[in-house]
């Protein structure tokens, strides 16, 4: 690995993880819906009452299948009509006579998919080499669900997730939304276990629901690649943020913000708590944005790193195990002093 070695979107041991694809209430039922995944076309349809992924690409001219449309429980290519099922085998090829066999090579590869957090998951890979995570906060009946975003961006799926598992730039870039009571002085408790992460902080946190700000025990769950939740422990209660991002290509990067709020279902807190989120994202987007390199370096001696970024370096090392294929280690990992500045006491 040299020093100036970054992850970007299309690495392909990406394959091998979970990644959002689109908001499960903008697949149209009856007809498939297009997506691109680390540098990839797919589509996402419902076929049989289930939704199926499947490569973008019909096999015979090479023509986009989310072009086509849904003829029973299977997928029609506009171009020759050929048609496929849910396994991506072609069914029945039209220009074929009756008594000729399709070609075994008449078929389309296909992803595994989930759905959770109102969002849509592919993973390209065979086998994922970790879950998805929990949702308790998601569907727990007390919480308000909303979404700031999708936003659309150039900044890399890992540079987002690291900006969110940043807690020291608050009282800076967030000073105007949420942050300006916090000190930007984390005192953090960082463990890794496999392809987790978890981080514990203390933050003070302001909100369009607080009525002043609050200090907040902040639980950082990150699981591999690009997925954190965030859980705000209050006296009053919790609120969850969730930040995924899709590694479109490498030019491109969308980021959902989920969140869940006990807001008693109040039409205008829920409004009010939208808005602010969206306003934070943007303030992430204004100084990310503007980076020469917009990829995480994987050579932690790159960057300068203090004890207020020690979930940010050891998710640079998370990072780096993924794309070598090591086998990530089972119990906590401390962090090497060296590879700290200011790291004494």
């Amino acid at each position: 690995m040299t020093a100036t070695a970054t992850l970007t979107n299309t690495h392909p041991a990406l394959r091998h993880f979970w990644h959002p694809v689109a908001l499960e209430a903008d697949i149209p039922d009856g007809a498939p819906h297009g997506v691109r995944l680390l540098g990839e076309r797919w589509l996402v349809v419902r076929l049989g009452g289930r939704l199926v992924a499947m490569r973008d690409r019909c096999p015979h001219r090479l023509v986009p299948l989310s072009a086509g449309v849904v003829v029973g429980d299977e997928i029609q290519c506009a171009y020759h009509g050929y048609r496929f099922g849910a396994d991506g085998r072609a069914t029945s090829i039209p220009a074929l006579p009756d008594d000729v066999p399709i070609p075994p090579k008449a078929c389309v590869a296909t992803a595994q998919v989930a759905v959770r957090f109102g969002l849509v998951w592919l993973c390209l890979g065979d086998e994922p080499l970790d879950g998805l995570l929990d949702d308790a906060g998601y569907v727990d009946a007390g919480n308000d669900i909303f979404l700031a975003g999708p936003f659309t961006t150039h900044v890399s799926a890992g540079i987002l997730t690291d900006n969110f598992l940043d807690a020291a730039h608050f009282p800076f870039l967030h000073r105007a939304t949420f942050g300006g009571a916090d000190d930007g002085k984390p005192t953090l408790t960082v463990e890794r276990a496999g392809w987790r992460l978890r981080q514990i902080d203390s933050q003070m946190v302001d909100g369009a629901h607080l009525d002043a700000p609050v200090e907040s025990r902040a639980v950082y769950e990150l699981a591999a690649p690009f997925s954190i939740e965030l859980r705000l422990d209050r006296p009053d209660g919790s609120d969850y943020i969730w930040s995924f991002a899709c590694p479109v290509d490498d030019d491109t990067t969308v980021w959902y913000m989920v969140h869940a709020y006990p807001l008693s279902g109040d039409a205008a807190l829920i409004a009010a708590a939208r808005d602010l989120q969206i306003a934070v994202g943007l303030e992430d987007l204004s100084i990310l944005e503007q980076m020469d390199d917009p990829n995480v370096p994987l050579d932690v001696r790159v960057e300068v790193h203090t004890k207020a970024d020690l979930g940010c370096l050891e998710y640079r090392r998370l990072l780096a195990e993924l794309v070598t294929f090591a086998r990530p280690t089972a119990a906590a990992v401390s962090t090497a002093p060296a590879a700290l500045a200011g790291a004494e006491p």
